[in-house]
């Protein structure tokens, strides 16, 4: 049979032309037999039927619901996860679980405290290094006329001498190119802004001198190793001995040992996270509870916190302590950041330095604080440890809040008393703010005995200023004892966009058996200009001295007041020798006579100045 439509011919029973796609009729398909007469008429053929041709199926329906359902799936899980996790964490997790959790959370925010603390710490003190600086401080005094009665002059007297020392200041003017190994310095002793007398001295990589312009128009230089000459030129009056120790000094000794001695961050973060998670991996489970819902103190406040206990008996602190041991022997980091550099600070020490060699004869610092001693020690040192060294039980209490660990406190009962050992170690981080307090009391064997260390400090980013606060104090039971306070408050605040106002108050308590002791305190008030760069380039205010107690038969308290002038700081400067080096005398060469002809310019020009002080007054 043949398409009505092209005229191609078709399989037998076909219901469609495989080639145009039109549909054919039962009753319009051509008996396959038969005479052509009885076949029905051919149709004009469709030129386009050898080519093939598709027939397009209406497209199907997206199954937009589906991938819906899979990401409502898909987020409920996750939300019922970390409900789950949250849920578990605060209410049936095990004390390991939960504790090991929040102690890491815990160590990563001390370690953005302490990385961002190191950054503003080594920008600030690279430039300074780095920088060629000049600094000149104006200081004047005033003294309470009560503070030179309790030294023994009457009111009159007294009235007079503070009048002329109000006039006095002290000048302190130092220029450094430390890179270069260059500084000048010069101290004056001033009346009215004239000097009296000044010191005036050079370093010049290991070469320096010193000059009294007011005294002698001439000055003293030499190399440090050329002291050991006034044991030869003056043998009654110098010993060798004494000077070779001078003589191995190096005057750039701070900035080689903060180049060499500077610990590898990595290092530091890896100690970090190695000894901060020691006590919670190195102790079982079983010797762990923990209580939810408890109440302490924290910094003096109540807080609600989980409270997981650590209980240790003999053999538990042998094992752990052993542990410990192990640890350190194989670990690099802390060979890197503690052994390694006190071996390059000996080597740096004793290089140049006769006396300080002497007493390490043939002693190589790489061998003996080396990997494999250090290795070595530390494995005898666990040998030799045995459970009868450790307290009959130690327990470790440590308090979460939220998801960070803020106290611990270890107890050791003392068989021998009522009372126990307590130490206290409370800490808070708050991004670039810290509070941490360490506190010790226990037994002396006389008395309670009670130590704590407070320290708060809040840094502000956007002004760059910080407030700081520490306390030390010493107390102890008895009344009739002693009480040591040392306190020291600095709070900044800026004032305007390159002055920052800052206000600081320290003070110094001694309680002494029978009287009523000694107190020393400080307080300034200054306004550091800065930079555009941040740093200080002028500083100026007050700072006031006041002492009281028995400093003599009258304990009244008296006052010191320091004004100061200016600190006027200038960076990026040209740091040449002082011109009066060229008429200086050498050490290196000088004889007898030259030492002792500069020797007697001084003392002639120095008796004549006080002749003349006597005249005046």
């Amino acid at each position: 049979m043949y398409c009505p439509n092209c005229g191609k011919e078709l399989v037998q029973n076909a219901r469609f032309c495989d080639a145009c796609g039109s549909p054919v009729a039962s009753d319009q398909a051509a008996p396959a037999t038969g005479s052509t007469s009885e076949q029905a008429a051919p149709v004009t053929p469709n030129i386009y039927a050898d080519y093939p041709q598709t027939v397009s199926e209406p497209p199907k329906p997206r199954k937009k619901g589906l991938f819906l359902k899979i990401t409502a799936i898909v987020l409920a899980a996750v939300v019922l996860l970390a409900g789950v996790t949250v849920l578990g964490y605060h209410t049936f997790l095990p004390a390991k679980m939960t504790l090991q959790y929040a102690q890491s959370n815990t160590l990563k925010k001390t370690w953005n405290y302490i990385e961002q603390s190191l950054d503003r710490s080594e920008k600030e003190t690279d430039y300074l290094l780095n920088t060629p600086v000049k600094a000149d401080t104006k200081i004047n005094f005033k003294l309470d006329p009560g503070l030179l009665t309790a030294l023994g002059l009457d009111e009159k007297m007294a009235d007079l001498v503070g009048g002329y020392i109000s006039n006095v200041t002290i000048q302190a003017i130092s220029e450094a190119d430390i890179p270069n190994k260059k500084q000048n310095f010069t101290l004056s002793l001033n009346y009215l802004n004239n000097p009296l007398i000044s010191l005036n001295g050079f370093f010049d990589n290991d070469r320096m001198g010193v000059a009294l312009p007011e005294l002698s128009q001439k000055g003293i230089v030499g190399r440090l190793q050329d002291l050991s000459r006034l044991a030869e030129l003056y043998p009654y009056s110098f010993d060798t001995s004494t000077l070779e120790p001078l003589a191995g000094i190096n005057p750039w000794l701070a900035y080689d040992l903060r180049q060499e001695l500077k610990i590898d961050r990595k290092d530091l973060k890896k100690l970090l996270d190695t000894y901060g998670m020691f006590l919670v991996n190195a102790t079982s489970g079983g010797d762990m509870s923990i209580r939810r819902g408890k109440t302490t103190e924290l910094f003096g406040e109540e807080i609600r916190c989980q409270e997981v206990t650590i209980t240790l008996d003999q053999k538990a602190q042998l094992e752990l302590v052993k542990s410990l041991l192990d640890t350190m022997a194989e670990d690099e980091a802390l060979y890197n950041a503690v052994f390694g550099k006190v071996s390059k600070l000996l080597e740096i020490l004793s290089a140049g330095n006769p006396a300080l060699a002497e007493n390490l004869p043939g002693m190589d610092m790489k061998m003996i604080l080396g990997k494999s001693q250090i290795r070595t020690l530390l494995n005898t040192a666990k040998r030799s440890l045995s459970k009868d060294m450790f307290p009959e039980e130690a327990i470790i209490r440590i308090y979460i809040r939220g998801y960070d660990v803020v106290k611990y406190e270890l107890e050791i009962p003392q068989t021998s008393t009522d009372e126990e050992i307590l130490i206290t170690f409370e800490n808070v981080i708050d991004g670039d703010d810290l509070r941490m307090r360490l506190s010790f009391e226990g037994d002396s064997g006389y008395e309670r005995v009670a130590m704590y260390l407070d320290i708060d400090q809040k840094y502000d980013k956007a002004s760059d200023t910080s407030d700081l606060a520490v306390t030390f104090d010493v107390k102890l039971d008895d009344g009739d004892d002693g009480i040591f306070r040392i306190v020291y408050k600095s709070n900044e605040d800026p004032e305007g966009s390159n002055k920052i106002k800052r206000l600081i108050d320290a003070s110094v308590d001694f309680e002494l058996p029978y009287n009523d002791g000694i107190s020393l305190t400080i307080s300034a008030d200054t306004t550091e200009t800065r930079n555009k760069n941040g740093f200080p380039v002028i500083i100026e205010g007050t700072i006031d001295l006041s002492m009281g107690g028995q400093l003599s038969p009258s304990s009244e308290r008296t006052n010191i007041t320091l004004g100061l002038e200016s600190y006027i700081i200038q960076y990026d400067i040209n740091v040449k020798t002082p011109d009066w080096v060229a008429n200086a005398i050498d050490l290196g060469t000088a004889t007898r006579e030259d030492l002792e002809a500069y020797i007697e310019e001084i003392a002639e020009t120095l008796g004549n100045i006080i002749s003349m002080a006597q005249y005046l007054f």
